[in-house]
């Protein structure tokens, strides 16, 4: 891990999209909570890696970002360490993980258009 940390701990509506930018790793938190984590579509926008806690199985892309390696799970403080360092550590994993998030976001963009084409294909508007 580097000598010299910036961590950035925000707790207000609004700011974060704009931050996970410029950020490395990004933690998402309600992922302790029976509610399940918050937006983690955000950050892999940017192609960043994302941890998130161990609440989130009800959230069909923070399960398939875990299966493609773009979001870590930590269950403790410790896991949270180890997973930054390992991060840290690894550039080729850092980076790895960055584009399995942004990969995701990629592949699955396109949902108005994929929409609109079965709603005229099913003609499900017509009078």
């Amino acid at each position: 891990m580097p000598s010299l940390c910036n961590v950035l701990i925000i707790d207000n509506i609004g700011m974060l999209a704009g931050l996970y930018s410029i950020a490395t790793i990004c933690y998402v938190g309600g992922g302790f909570s029976d509610s399940g984590i918050h937006n983690i579509l955000e950050p892999a926008v940017y192609s960043k890696p994302i941890i998130i806690g161990p609440e989130y199985s009800k959230f069909a892309e923070a399960v398939a970002l875990v299966k493609e390696g773009g979001v870590f799970v930590s269950r403790t403080p410790l896991e949270l360490e180890a997973c930054l360092n390992k991060l840290f550590d690894n550039s080729h994993l850092l980076m790895a993980a960055g584009e399995a998030s942004g990969n995701y976001v990629e592949k699955n963009t396109g949902a108005t258009k994929k929409i609109m084409a079965y709603i005229q294909e099913k003609r499900l508007l017509t009078n």
